[in-house]
């Protein structure tokens, strides 16, 4: 069985809660992160050996790899990055 690909939308505090449950997962692993800070962004990748980060979500939405997403931004911001992903599939 193939790795499920998750994408993190929001790379600060609480994405590192949450990486933690894919650091061993031999079920997902982080495929994306994306951060409106681009040094965030690149940090994070290679921190975590993600394959892929973006500045603008919308764009890891668009990425064929992502399966899942997980959304760690501001609160005000969870309605349209909900909804966008859900669009998305």
């Amino acid at each position: 069985m193939q790795k499920i690909n998750v994408g993190f939308i929001g790379c600060g505090r609480i994405s590192d809660l949450h990486y933690p449950g894919y650091k061993s997962s031999k079920d997902a692993r982080v495929y994306a992160v994306c951060d409106a800070n681009p040094d965030t962004a690149a940090a994070r990748r290679k921190q975590w050996k993600a394959a892929k980060s973006f500045t603008d979500y919308r764009e890891l939405l668009a990425d064929p790899g992502v399966d899942a997403v997980e959304i760690h931004t501001p609160h005000l911001a969870h309605e349209d990055q909900v909804i966008a992903a859900a669009r998305a599939g």
